[in-house]
């Protein structure tokens, strides 16, 4: 009988709650954690490795996310899940975009943490309902909000995402500088964003640049 047991290290500053998650991990079938760091740094520097790595976001030193791209560049065979309160869409694809396989919010990450490390080690990806519905919602709602501009205002974005200025704007569409302006304000309160920074963010998340 094989009983080798894939080791899970844990990333979180509370140490009550690293703690409280190492014992649980233990009394899993197949799994161990003999290692809890407080902060991602510290792990990167000790030369632990792991074969599942339950990362926080919010930690000193460095953010779990920042933390993602240093941990898989050491460790590329294991498998990055979040543990994080989180769920906001943005920090998801965050997340995920860097390499994340899992992402769960904390509240129900005790009794999800068997099926959680399972899967990702059995070559799956993991994410719990919630954070599943927060994605779907994004993309329903991005989607829906860019619908809801008008060929004008779609005109006046794609120049913007082009890098034009507002003269170069009203030049290319024949319109009036304060056309432009007043068009970037219907865009941005249709978008419910509240500068250029937010709409580059928005189409590139959408894929739209």
């Amino acid at each position: 009988m094989d009983d080798k047991r894939h080791e899970v290290v844990v990333l979180e500053d509370d140490m009550i709650l690293a703690e409280a998650i190492r014992e649980r991990v233990n009394r899993i079938g197949g799994f161990r954690c003999t290692h809890v760091f407080g902060n991602a740094l510290d792990f990167l520097g000790s030369g632990v490795r792991a074969d599942v790595v339950l990362l926080d976001i919010v930690m000193p030193g460095m953010n779990g996310l920042d933390a993602i791209e240093p941990i898989l560049a050491d460790q590329p065979e294991a498998a990055v899940v979040m543990n994080t309160i989180r769920d906001d869409s943005e920090t998801i694809f965050a997340a995920l975009k860097r390499g994340a396989l899992g992402y769960v919010d904390k509240q129900s990450f005790d009794v999800r943490l068997e099926e959680v490390l399972r899967i990702v080690t059995g070559g799956g990806a993991y994410m719990t309902p919630k954070i599943a519905r927060n994605i779907i919602d994004s993309f329903q709602q991005s989607h829906h909000d860019f619908e809801s501009l008008s060929q004008r205002e779609r005109d006046v974005t794609h120049a913007i995402l082009d890098g034009l200025s507002y003269k170069m704007i009203a030049d290319k569409l024949d319109i009036t500088v304060d056309i432009v302006r007043a068009n970037i304000k219907c865009i941005y309160r249709k978008l419910n964003i509240n500068s250029k920074g937010e709409l580059f963010r928005l189409a590139k998340g959408r894929h739209l640049i």
